[in-house]
């Protein structure tokens, strides 16, 4: 009750000062102080209810954002467009540090095996899906088939796509190590290049199956794959410049990280480049290349918690909640069948690996998620076609909200059913299931 109040509190003050107007850079300010304020008390709040904090900054950006109270307009979130950007590639940075070679080579049969089957599988349920159920998508009944089946692989495409932010943000809060947590982060940095490729390749084939006449070109996937080459040759390179400074340099290791992360966005969007494939290079060229890899870490947490609250809670203002109850039966509908192909195809995959039933049992929990990249697919749609463009972009963003929301209390759940969970919880349960305890490895720091 006392952090309710205090955010009703910070509500109250930041509206009344806004509106009492001032210059534009003074209320951009205070918005950046109250979402973090705001987001970490409804994390702090979140954790007592069980749920992870993230989703407490989810749930704080959904309410003061432009659908509901307003108080953070839609005009705020493209000022924040930079600051998400840099808040993202920290987070990708974490993820290739926390990646270490020992693991992925141990556990690389099952995470290519669940990478690709959990990628065909998902693809090919939502296409049929979409295809053979397009009396329910308003704008798909009165098109030729051909479009029903173009609409489907961008439905496939998204379903594909996971938030790798989540999955971080999530490990990192329970303090995770084991080999889920391995698995998944391997598949989660594997899956991120696969979708990039997948972006190159079906949206420009749903536009050649609903206009047969434009043709198709090989020279975008071609451009992908020379960028995500560039990105990886980048952020090794980028790695090899953070490992040195830490090195050699013992003050100011958290504010150079930050910066690093912000130059590498900027960089990035001016070269043409895949930033979050550079961070994930450079942690994981830091992690198992150099004898850094411990010092990163510590940064990056050090940086944690106002990273993650500012990310997930502007994560939640963009969320478009409203567009539900106009296509909520065709966007559960996906949903419903994506998780039912995660759970067939990741059950399979490890089952036909060999891998430890554990990470058959919980690794779908930690893909369910999306953010991020399926937000930029929903753009690329909506300004590639013209004619079903806005509308299917509408849906994709239904999906992304339904997902974002049930993804992180699911994959908590998963890592403290697993015994990878390292936190303690007030009001849970003791110590979490038994398992194979040689399936878990204690972290070590």
């Amino acid at each position: 009750m006392a952090r309710f109040l205090t955010l009703i509190t910070l509500l109250w003050i930041t509206a009344t000062v806004l509106r009492a107007g001032g210059a534009p850079q003074a209320n951009t300010a205070l918005l950046l102080g109250f979402l973090l304020l705001a987001a970490y008390v409804g994390g702090l709040a979140s954790r007592q209810v069980q749920l992870p904090q993230i989703t407490g900054y989810l749930l704080v950006g959904i309410v003061v954002g432009p659908r509901v109270l307003d108080i953070f307009p839609e005009t705020a979130l493209s000022d924040f467009r930079l600051i998400n950007g840099g808040a993202l590639c920290l987070i990708a940075l974490a993820a290739g540090a926390e990646l270490r070679l020992e693991a992925v080579r141990r556990r690389l049969a099952s995470i290519i095996t669940v990478t690709a089957f959990q990628s065909v599988l998902i693809a090919a349920a939502v296409v049929a899906t979409t295809y053979f159920g397009r009396q329910l998508v308003g704008f798909l009944r009165h098109e030729p088939p051909r479009v029903a089946l173009a609409v489907g692989l961008v439905f496939g495409l998204v379903a594909v796509a996971k938030s790798p932010a989540t999955t971080i943000a999530v490990i990192t809060e329970e303090k995770a190590r084991g080999v889920l947590t391995e698995t998944v982060l391997g598949i989660t940095v594997v899956k991120d290049v696969v979708v990039l490729i997948l972006i190159a390749v079906l949206i420009p084939l749903a536009g050649v199956i609903a206009e047969p006449t434009t043709g198709f070109s090989f020279d975008t996937l071609r451009t992908v794959i020379v960028d995500v080459l560039e990105s990886i040759a980048a952020g090794l390179s980028l790695g090899w410049l953070i490992a040195l400074y830490l090195r050699h340099v013992t003050t100011y290791r958290i504010l150079a990280i930050f910066v690093t992360a912000f130059v590498v966005v900027e960089l990035s969007e001016a070269w043409h480049l895949e930033y979050i494939l550079i961070a994930m290079a450079a942690g994981f060229f830091v992690q198992n290349f150099t004898g850094q890899g411990r010092r990163l870490l510590g940064a990056l947490e050090a940086n944690s918690l106002p990273v993650y609250a500012l990310f997930f809670a502007v994560a939640g203002a963009d969320l478009r909640l409203d567009l539900l109850p106009h296509v909520w039966q065709i966007a559960l509908l996906i949903v419903g069948v994506r998780l039912a192909a995660l759970w067939v195809s990741t059950r399979v995959a490890v089952a036909l690996t060999g891998a430890p039933e554990v990470v058959g049992r919980y690794a779908w929990m930690g893909f369910l998620a999306q953010a991020g990249v399926t937000l930029g697919i929903a753009n690329i749609v909506r300004d590639r076609f013209d004619v079903w463009g806005t509308e299917v972009a509408a849906i994709i963003v239904a999906m992304i909200a339904l997902n974002q929301i049930v993804g992180p209390p699911a994959f908590r759940y998963a890592l403290i059913r697993a015994g990878e969970s390292h936190r303690r919880r007030t009001g849970g349960p003791a110590r979490a299931p038994a398992v194979d305890r040689t399936l878990v490895e204690n972290r070590t720091r």
